[in-house]
């Protein structure tokens, strides 16, 4: 599921992208230095406020998540439609079974659990 980011109110401020891959068995270490590069590569653009991820907790569910925090939305749509995400995006597909699914959140929906996630 790829939600798209016009959807989000534009004035809202702190807004934060889960971002969901499944991982190809024997991937891994690929993705992890994939994962660092793309990580980088986010810090530099404007009101970027970080990322955490949660790995897999064992082999038979190998999905990684990216929880991506913005200033604001336009910020944010800026990363996800940028050239250089699109060429770290093209580099992941040998490592993933499936596409990405991206879900933007905003406001107090960010304080919640993600269901199935945590």
């Amino acid at each position: 599921m790829v939600e798209r980011l016009s959807s989000i109110d534009k004035d809202t401020q702190q807004v934060t992208a889960i971002i969901s891959h499944t991982v190809r068995p024997g991937r891994e270490q690929g993705y992890e230095e994939w994962l660092h590069g793309i990580t980088t590569a986010a810090h530099k653009f404007r009101g970027h406020l970080g990322v955490s991820v949660i790995r897999p907790w064992d082999h038979a569910h190998p999905e990684y998540v990216a929880i991506l925090k913005f200033d604001w939305y336009s910020n944010l749509k800026t990363w996800m439609e940028s050239d250089v995400r699109q060429e770290w995006i093209a580099r992941l597909q040998p490592l993933i079974e499936k596409p990405e699914a991206v879900q933007t959140l905003t406001g107090l929906e960010t304080w919640f659990t993600l269901p199935n996630k945590l």
